[in-house]
């Protein structure tokens, strides 16, 4: 998966779960009058060195340095929030930048950062496994800690949040109840996660490629996708509307299309290292130098189209190739090659419009029947880490490598 430039660092669901560096307040005003006298000659500069907007109709600069991991927006656009590597998050005003929330208290990078179902909660994580849930309506705060983290999710109709481990363990809280479950591991660091449209099961995947399906509601382990099909460390997982058929993709270069009631892989849609239908093939040198890893390319980023009419799947690589899939054929529909890699790629809702976020700083949405790029969005000045659309489709952020974190209207693209 993309290394992002940190240090290592140390249906009813709701009933089922049931020092001496700060600056005190004194003190502020004397800290004010310094600056004021001996950086004043400085403002000038400063505003030289804001970033500009771009495409963008809002650029939040409140992440004074380092990257900008991870965000999300509210239902209706209007609020963001972001996590950066200096342990900093915030939610904020997406049309005039303003902080309305000061997240304080994390003490590594910031990798999860975002509102629950009905957006009475904000939930920020960070690497070192500190998770802090605020309540938005009066700002309390509740704190857990776990092992080192490698992902964290909401449930997407219950007050329920997960978190993945390094140790393999995946923790379940009810929000407020503190009821509290802990599925534990069996040797392999966790990875990513993925819940089931009805809320019923969580696709959790490992670095050893196996897949797990995790009963919600009885927390047992219903079925092991075990490495038959995935030799590496699962990137990227999705589930399909039918609460069936899963995606995944891995470090081996391949995806593969299962079916998660019976454990069947249904098809291997790709294989980068070596598929002939995909034009894709290396040479004998390049293959032998890969084998066993497949580390010079594999999909990052994958996502089925939630428009029933148009059944594709697509998946975005580290070497900057989106493919766009036909589900019932199992066939590609579209190669689109982009001038970067790839770091997430998003449907915009239950269109067939399909966003690609860039290590070359640029945001482009593609029509995914033709695989014509409709347009692109500029900006930033380094990599996109994190991409997320409105439930609205009117508003799209994306976070970044060069501190700033950027709102784009997307509101014309349909």
């Amino acid at each position: 998966m993309i290394q992002k430039n940190t240090p290592p660092a140390s249906p009813d669901m709701n009933n089922e779960f049931e020092d001496e560096d700060m600056i005190y307040v004194g003190e502020v005003e004397e800290v004010i009058e310094a600056y004021d006298t001996e950086n004043i000659e400085d403002e000038d500069s400063v505003e030289e060195d804001l970033p500009e907007k771009g495409d963008a109709i809002c650029v939040f600069n409140g992440h004074k340095r380092g990257s900008v991991f991870c965000g999300s927006l509210t239902k209706n656009g209007k609020l963001a929030a972001t996590g950066d590597e200096e342990d900093k998050a915030y939610v904020w005003n997406t049309s005039s930048g303003e902080i309305i929330l000061d997240c304080t208290g994390h003490t590594d990078s910031i990798i999860f950062a975002e509102f629950n179902h009905d957006e009475s909660y904000l939930a920020t994580g960070d690497m070192s496994g500190m998770i802090q849930v605020w309540t938005l309506a009066n700002k309390e705060l509740r704190t857990y800690h776990i092992g080192d983290a490698t992902w964290m999710k909401w449930h997407p109709a219950a007050n329920v949040l997960f978190a993945g481990c390094v140790n393999g363990e995946v923790h379940m809280w009810k929000i407020p109840d503190e009821n509290y479950k802990v599925f534990p591991g069996y040797g392999h660091r966790t990875e990513t996660g993925a819940i089931f449209p009805d809320g019923k099961r969580i696709a959790v995947g490992y670095e050893d490629g196996t897949i797990r399906i995790i009963d919600l509601k009885t927390k047992s382990v219903l079925l092991i996708l075990s490495p038959i099909g995935h030799s590496s460390t699962i990137t990227t997982l999705d589930c399909h509307s039918d609460n069936n058929l899963l995606l995944s993709s891995s470090v081996d270069g391949k995806t593969i299309l299962s079916a998660s009631n019976t454990g069947k892989i249904i098809s291997v849609l790709q294989n980068l290292i070596n598929d002939e239908r995909n034009n894709i093939l290396t040479t004998d040198e390049d293959a032998g130098s890969n084998e066993g890893n497949g580390d010079s390319n594999w999909v990052e980023t994958a996502a089925f189209c939630k428009n029933p009419t148009f059944q594709v799947a697509a998946t975005g690589t580290v070497n900057g190739e989106i493919f766009i899939w036909d589900i019932s054929k199992q066939l590609l529909r579209q190669k689109i090659e982009q001038e970067s890699g790839i770091s997430k790629l998003l449907w915009k809702g239950n269109t067939h419009i399909l966003f690609s976020a860039g290590l070359d700083g640029f945001l482009r949405c593609f029509d995914g029947r033709s695989g014509q790029c409709i347009r692109s969005f500029t900006g930033h000045t380094a990599d996109i880490l994190d991409l997320y659309i409105s439930e609205n489709g009117e508003k799209a952020l994306t976070t970044s490598d060069d501190s700033t974190a950027r709102i784009f209207d997307i509101s014309s693209l349909s």
